[in-house]
């Protein structure tokens, strides 16, 4: 078991045999802080092709929580009224957001993101949740915010 020491806290980097790879923050972390525990992880995995990531909780990652939020909040797929996803479940309606979103996928660098698995999907009020002022949403619109995270990644 390796520590990485982020700014805002020490994030356990936990590898054992025949389990994903798996990152324990002690507090929220920010996106650079995520990259860079993300990165030191990965330099653990060794000679491995595929490895399993698994984040814990998003909400543990408060950029990635608003990320989520956010782009369910301009999604067509979403229903915000309802707070669930139209003709699939939160789910998979977040794994396939997070497949797709750029800044989610630049915590990888030079490993290809091949699955994302997503469990337990929670879901807030609008006014419950650190979004930008001025969401065109009404309050009592319902948007996903946390979940339980694994990625699968290739070399």
């Amino acid at each position: 078991m390796d520590v990485y020491a982020a700014p805002e806290c020490q994030v356990v980097l936990e590898v054992r045999a025949e389990q994903p790879l798996r990152l324990r923050p002690a507090c929220p972390l920010g996106f650079t802080s995520t990259h860079n525990a993300v990165r030191a992880l990965l330099e653990k995995a060794g000679d491995a092709r595929d490895v399993r990531l698994h984040f814990g909780r998003i909400v543990e990652y408060p950029w990635l929580s608003s990320l989520i939020a956010r782009q369910a909040s301009s999604s067509r797929v979403w229903d915000p009224a309802e707070g669930r996803a139209r003709g699939e479940t939160a789910e998979s309606y977040l794994s396939h957001t997070l497949r797709s979103v750029p800044e989610f996928t630049a915590l990888f660098d030079r490993w290809q993101l091949v699955s994302v698995s997503v469990e337990k999907v929670l879901i807030k009020r609008v006014d419950e949740l650190s979004l930008a002022a001025g969401t065109p949403l009404p309050i009592d619109s319902r948007l996903p915010y946390d979940a339980l995270l694994i990625v699968g990644l290739r070399r």
